[in-house]
C-alpha cells in the first residue's frame, strides 16, 4: 500500500537494490540519498552507496526502519555459520556506530511529499530530507500470471500451502528450516510447482544450495525421477541468530536437516506409474 503522495514521487524512490556504481551512479553520486528498510537488499544498498561515497565525497547515506533497533537483523558477526551474512551486518554495524550511516530508527512512512527538488518522508513529527530514496521494504508475487491454474498457497506466507510452515519467519530462521524439495513445492493441477529463494546479501552458498536443491527436486520429478525428487541433501547450519527454542544446538537443526523430506507425499501412486 503506498504511502500517501508516494506515487507522485515516484521519480525519486527506486524499489529494490538500484544499480548504484553502474549505470545508476549519476543519479545517486554527490546526493542524500534514503534506503528505507532493515533487509539484506537494504544492507546491500547501503555499502554500495558507501563504496559510491569513496569516489564522490558528497554522497550522504541515511537508514530508516521501522524498528528500534536492527538487532537480530545484523546477524551472528564472527559466530554466525552463514559469514557471508555475519559479515554483511558487521560491516553496516560497525558503519551506524562510526556515524558513517545515519541511522534512524522507529520511523513509519506516512507521507511523502516534494521538496524543492528534494523529497521529505514524513512520521507524524519526524521528517526525513533527501534527494532520492530507495525502498528496499519487501515485495510479495505478482500471481496474475497463474491466475488460471489451481494453487493452494498459504494466505499469509503466499507459499505452497505445505511448505507455509516450514519457512514461516515467525516460527523460523534460516538456520532451523528443515530440508523440502518437489512435495512441499506442488500443487492440486499437476506439474505445477512454485520455487522461491530469498537473498542474503551476495547469496552465500548456503542459500544458492537451497534454491538448486529445490529446483533439483522439481526438475528430477518432471523427468519422472521421483527418487531422486525426494531425496534432498541439505544440511543446514546451525547460525548465530538462530531461533534456539526452534532448534536447539546440535539437536532439531540436525535432525532436521538429516531428514527426507516428502514423507506421506500426494504424489505416492506418481511414483510408482513413473
Amino acid at each position: 500500500m503506498p504511502a500517501q503522495g508516494e506515487r507522485p514521487a515516484a521519480d525519486r524512490i527506486a524499489y529494490g537494490i538500484p544499480d548504484v556504481l553502474g549505470t545508476d551512479r549519476g543519479r545517486y553520486a554527490g546526493r542524500r540519498v534514503l534506503v528505507v528498510g532493515s533487509g539484506h537488499s537494504a544492507f546491500n544498498a547501503i555499502l554500495d552507496l558507501v563504496t559510491l561515497r569513496d569516489s564522490e565525497p558528497a554522497t550522504e547515506v541515511v537508514w530508516a526502519i521501522r524498528g528500534g533497533g536492527p538487532g537480530r537483523k545484523y546477524g551472528g558477526g564472527g559466530d554466525d555459520r552463514l559469514p557471508a551474512r555475519g559479515a554483511l551486518g558487521a560491516t553496516v554495524r560497525g558503519l551506524v556506530e562510526d556515524g558513517s550511516v545515519e541511522l534512524v530508527r522507529g520511523f513509519q512512512t506516512r507521507r511523502v511529499s516534494p521538496a524543492e527538488g528534494r523529497v521529505t518522508l514524513a512520521d507524524e513529527d519526524v521528517v526525513i530530507e533527501a534527494d532520492e530514496v530507495i525502498a528496499a521494504t519487501g515485495f510479495r508475487p505478482d500471481l496474475a500470471l497463474l491466475g488460471e491454474l489451481r494453487l493452494d498457497l498459504d494466505d499469509r506466507v503466499e507459499a505452497a500451502r505445505a511448505l507455509a510452515p516450514l519457512i514461516d519467519p515467525n516460527l523460523h530462521s534460516c538456520g532451523s528450516v528443515p530440508p523440502h524439495g518437489v512435495d512441499e513445492l506442488s500443487h492440486p493441477d499437476e506439474g505445477v510447482y512454485m520455487v522461491g529463494m530469498k537473498s542474503y546479501g551476495r547469496a552465500p552458498t548456503f542459500l544458492l544450495r537451497t534454491g538448486y536443491e529445490q529446483v533439483r527436486s522439481v526438475v528430477s520429478a518432471l523427468a519422472g525421477d521421483w527418487e531422486g525428487a525426494r531425496r534432498v541433501d541439505l544440511v543446514l547450519p546451525e547460525t548465530g541468530v538462530c531461533n534456539r527454542s526452534v532448534a536447539p544446538a546440535g539437536t532439531a537443526t540436525g535432525a532436521a536437516a538429516s531428514a527426507c523430506c516428502g514423507s506421506g507425499s500426494p504424489h505416492a501412486d506418481a511414483t510408482t506409474a513413473a
